[in-house]
């Protein structure tokens, strides 16, 4: 998963949170900032060092960068195009922001989360308590976790369910990795050393 899919699959889990309807509707670029992903709360979930680091991603999101978003109006999606291009990017705002919204692409939402969370989504209209995001079980303590919404941390043993300890030296792996980005480890899926 690249720095940008991070990016936008905490803004897909962090807008389902809040209204699961939010997910299909247009987001203003303030939203984001202001309170649906702001950086100091999401910063180490990210693995973002820097405010700097944040906001070129947002940069990249708004410039329709992978086509993971549609952006209004397109004049900012061209200026931010353009930013990403140069060799010395403008990232202190994005001119045009206040007015600007994002609306997340139904193919990205499904390559992101999984085509059966996309469709959960798509239908939810229909049947709002039907959503089911990420896994059905903690990793750590095998309890159902609740399906009818984005769910970070486990309600039973508190740990989080998105990011999977290595056995061998602890370090945070993402779910799908076969070997610890710190230690070399080769890992299971769920995050255990192979016997």
């Amino acid at each position: 998963m690249t720095d940008l899919e991070r990016f936008f699959e905490r803004l897909v889990r962090n807008l389902a949170a809040i209204d699961l309807q939010r997910v299909k509707q247009p987001v203003p670029v303030l939203d984001i900032k202001a309170s649906v992903m702001p950086y100091r709360t999401n910063r180490r979930s990210l693995g973002l060092e820097s405010s700097e680091e944040y906001e070129e991603l947002l940069v990249r999101l708004v410039s329709q960068e992978g086509g993971l978003v549609s952006t209004a109006p397109p004049d900012v999606a061209e200026w931010c195009a353009r930013q990403m291009a140069s060799l010395t990017p403008d990232l202190s705002g994005i001119p045009g922001q206040a007015a600007a919204t994002i609306t997340v692409n139904p193919q990205a939402l499904a390559r992101v989360l999984g085509s059966s969370a996309a469709a959960s989504v798509a239908a939810s209209s229909d049947n709002p308590g039907s959503v089911s995001f990420g896994p059905e079980k903690c990793p750590h303590c095998e309890a159902t976790l609740p399906d009818n919404r984005a769910v970070n941390f486990c309600p039973t043993c508190g740990r989080s369910v998105t990011l999977i300890p290595c056995d061998s030296c602890g370090a945070d792996l993402e779910p799908g990795w076969r070997f610890c980005t710190n230690c070399g480890q080769e890992v299971s899926e769920a995050g255990a050393a192979p016997t």
